[in-house]
């Protein structure tokens, strides 16, 4: 495995984002992003990321990021973005995104807090 060498990077905030990742021969898939910061991410993925490949990223209000795989492990994968972006505009549900129902567990009989009550 090759990683590319780069300065150190800032630090990341944990995030729990849902995000589609398209690669080169790769379909686009959902992927859960770890962390983020404005020049990078950490995403989950299923060994079909590669240290140096381009990719684009959806996340949040960002419908096709430009970045580059900085290094691969087993499942998850560092990403740097080509240029900075606005991370209040990345934690944003994705445009045509409906809310989810929730159906089953615990949260299925949670009242709705938005929801006027007699």
């Amino acid at each position: 495995m090759t990683e590319i060498a780069l300065p150190p990077r800032e630090p990341r905030s944990s995030v729990i984002i849902r995000a589609v990742v398209q690669a080169d021969g790769v379909a686009a898939t959902e992927r859960r992003v770890r962390n983020l910061s404005a020049h990078g991410a950490c995403i989950d993925h299923a060994g079909d990321l590669r240290s140096g490949q381009s990719i684009l990223l959806g996340i949040g209000a960002y419908e096709a990021v430009p970045a580059q795989v900085i290094w691969a492990r087993d499942k998850v994968a560092g990403v740097r973005f080509r240029e900075s972006i606005d991370l209040d505009h990345a934690r944003q549900p994705r445009r045509n995104e409906a809310p989810e129902i929730i159906k089953t567990g615990w949260l299925a009989n949670m009242p709705d807090p938005y929801k006027r009550t007699a």
